[in-house]
């Protein structure tokens, strides 16, 4: 119970479940007595022993039981999840019938100076009142959505939580995202591009080109405080960007994109490729005169969005390591990943006969 509490983080959780129940006896005690009196006959309090006494006491009992089911179960996907506590719920309407038959019969003893049915008449009244394990499974079902409730509201107030201190770390490093997105060497070679098609008299290609530019410019920083953003809007700006490298590179350059239509939709934290394609051009592409290739991919794997960057070009040094070698933009990436999933992903560099491929793994938001 106490694991339960931390989880909810509401302290005094065991009192207001004892409040609870407490309150749900007197309810029903006051409806019976209100019964009573609309029928013109004396309510006779010592019945109240077997009910709702006994029946709210052992709904009490058995609730610390749906509690550590719960917590054993939280993290089971959809189907088993309801499976197992559909069975569950109808043996805790079956235990709860007993219990409760048994503690009245105790009660009774210990406070009146006979009790008001005997063995043999509770047991046929026992086989006459099935109707009482529907009551029980029913209760089940409703504490156990009380729980769910409760998770997900406790899960909202921490994604708020995580939200806005991403959201301060985002406005904070505006200008390192800046520098991350857009590098100096990144925008020399742009400019240098499109001043050759000025010489060359190209003047339509280098309007195309500032256009794409000044267009990724004025993206990246009206999006810098999002955190969270779809996918295809996160495709956008690398278009914007790969439009400018393919006038820089021309024939030499293949990129090819794979997108599941499903994946569009997926949010994913902002700029969270664009320092990974940067990379490719960086270390990878600009790296060598031949003919490169870029490719980027997107699908669904379950409940999972695996995304893929993969470019040709030089491969990973011999002495290669992630820890080491990182650099600015992977390693604020990560950084990054590890503030808004927790541990709950993937993010692998491997390498290729021809390249190198990132790997990204994230749960859908």
């Amino acid at each position: 119970m106490s694991r339960l509490a931390r989880i909810f983080q509401i302290k005094h959780l065991l009192l207001y479940n004892a409040g609870v129940w407490l309150i749900a006896g007197i309810v029903s005690l006051l409806w019976y007595y209100s019964l009573a009196s609309d029928w013109g006959t004396a309510y006779n309090f010592q019945s109240s022993i077997r009910h709702p006494l006994a029946t709210v006491l052992s709904f009490w009992i058995l609730s610390f039981v749906v509690f550590d089911l719960f917590l054993a179960t939280r993290h089971y996907r959809k189907p088993w999840f309801n499976v197992f506590h559909f069975g569950i719920s109808l043996a805790f309407g079956v235990t709860h019938k007993a219990l409760s038959n048994v503690s009245g019969l105790l009660l009774e003893r210990l406070f009146l100076p006979q009790e008001s049915k005997t063995w043999q008449e509770l047991i046929a009244l026992w086989e006459h009142t099935w109707y009482d394990i529907f009551l029980g499974s029913t209760v089940y079902w409703i504490i156990l959505l009380v729980l769910l409730a409760l998770e997900n509201w406790h899960r909202y107030q921490n994604e708020r939580l995580i939200s806005r201190d991403l959201q301060d770390r985002l406005s904070e490093g505006q200008l390192n995202q800046m520098k991350l997105q857009m590098q100096p060497h990144f925008l020399f070679n742009a400019l240098n591009t499109i001043a050759m098609m000025v010489r060359k008299n190209n003047q339509s290609a280098a309007i195309e080109m500032l256009s794409s530019l000044s267009e990724m410019l004025r993206n990246s920083l009206s999006r810098n405080r999002q955190s969270l953003i779809p996918l295809k809007d996160e495709l956008q700006l690398i278009d914007q960007y790969l439009t400018i490298e393919k006038s820089r590179y021309q024939d030499r350059l293949t990129v090819e994109q794979t997108i599941q239509d499903e994946t569009l939709t997926v949010k994913v934290p902002n700029l969270i490729l664009q320092p990974i394609v940067e990379n490719a051009f960086k270390h990878g592409i600009s790296q060598s005169l031949q003919a490169a290739r870029l490719t980027i991919s997107a699908q669904l794997d379950q409940d999972r969005l695996v995304m893929e960057v993969f470019n040709t070009g030089n491969q990973l040094p011999e002495d290669w390591s992630f820890i080491r070698n990182q650099g600015i933009g992977l390693g604020n990436t990560v950084n990054r990943l590890m503030q808004f999933y927790q541990g709950n992903f993937k993010f692998q560099i491997t390498e290729r006969e021809d390249g190198v491929l990132v790997r990204i793994v994230l749960p859908q938001n």
